[in-house]
């Protein structure tokens, strides 16, 4: 049975690429692919990319590179690296990288099936924090499920439920969660209408995609937002 997660593939020999990716289309529903690196983090930011799988040597800026790009702002994503053989010293570059793991050319097909089975098996993680009505939210990976299937939000609805979910002992106001999520040190009114207009609009998306009228986050007039008891 396929995930419902996003996976980046970026390998740079045409004929590898299409069999690998035929292969990982049995895994992810969503299969996104690339043969540079310069494409590969033009993908990553139009996508909300659950996994990346990068080769090492590939065009324009090499998968470690990528790696580190993706790093710098992102440390959920999980990534695996692909290299040959001679490159395996290379990996030493990447202990700060948080790898999920490494596999070394020509990857044996049974390899590739356990590694992906363990990275689904830990993206769809049941330690989460329980939303009630078949929502929950792991705040290590940053993942939304309803009733056990992965949903996509993006990466500001990510950065709003992890910090709403580690905080949940007391309310919040629109201006001090955007100085969570942003850095803004002044309390400007724009600022706070931009976060009610991202939770409006989150509120709005989730009761439109799961058909209901429930929705995690609960707003007291003169106390601020909070994750629903």
């Amino acid at each position: 049975m396929r995930s419902d997660f996003t996976l980046l593939y970026v390998e740079d020999d045409d004929i590898v690429r299409e069999n690998f990716k035929e292969i990982f289309g049995k895994y992810f529903k969503n299969v996104i692919t690339a043969d540079n690196g310069k494409d590969a983090l033009k993908l990553y930011k139009e996508h909300n990319i659950d996994l990346a799988i990068l080769d090492i040597s590939i065009p324009e800026i090499n998968g470690l590179n990528v790696a580190t790009k993706i790093r710098e702002t992102d440390r959920n994503t999980k990534i695996i690296m692909i290299s040959a053989y001679s490159d395996k010293s290379k990996l030493l570059q990447a202990i700060n990288l948080h790898l999920f793991s490494y596999l070394i050319k020509p990857v044996q097909r049974k390899e590739l099936d356990e590694t992906l089975n363990r990275v689904i098996k830990k993206l769809s993680s049941k330690f989460a924090m329980d939303l009630k009505n078949g929502y929950k939210f792991d705040v290590d990976s940053s993942l939304l499920t309803f009733n056990d299937k992965h949903v996509k939000i993006s990466k500001n609805e990510q950065k709003l439920l992890s910090f709403l979910c580690s905080k949940n002992d007391s309310h919040h106001s629109a201006c001090d969660i955007y100085y969570e999520l942003f850095g803004a040190q002044n309390e400007d009114d724009s600022n706070a209408n931009n976060i009610v207009q991202l939770i409006s609009r989150f509120k709005k998306k989730m009761l439109n995609l799961h058909d209901n009228e429930y929705f995690f986050i609960d707003n007291v007039y003169g106390l601020g937002y909070k994750i629903s008891n």
